[in-house]
């Protein structure tokens, strides 16, 4: 009888090589602004839990969290002008920064990533 070779040919071994490399190459081209809007949803937080931020207006809420942001380097991630929303209500604050970001990735093919982050902060 005779027994035949099994085992992975050249071909699939660098079919797995080039997925793999494929989903790192994309990976690192992706992470930083999922990172970025870390960054972002940190402060966001941050000034959520600052007692006086329910009486500010949009003007100082916008400075503060660009101070916020400048801190960690981050403060070039988004306009926060055109990105912030202030929603007042009588029980309820609500900021919400809405923005996207295009990420090329090879040629004419880019990726955008839409962001959303919402803060509700009780008023007192």
């Amino acid at each position: 009888m005779r027994k035949k070779q099994s085992g992975w040919t050249f071909w699939s071994v660098s079919a797995i090589v080039l997925i793999v490399v494929v989903l790192a190459l994309l990976f690192m081209r992706l992470f930083p602004p999922y990172f970025d809007n870390l960054k972002l949803q940190d402060a966001l937080d941050e000034l959520a839990s600052d007692p006086r931020v329910a009486n500010m207006t949009r003007r100082q809420i916008v400075k503060e969290l660009d101070n916020k942001l400048y801190i960690d380097y981050a403060h070039e991630i988004v306009d926060l002008n055109e990105s912030l929303l202030v929603d007042k209500s009588d029980k309820k604050l609500v900021i919400t920064i809405d923005y996207e970001v295009v990420v090329p990735l090879v040629y004419n093919l880019s990726a955008l990533i839409n962001f959303a982050n919402r803060v509700d902060i009780d008023r007192r």
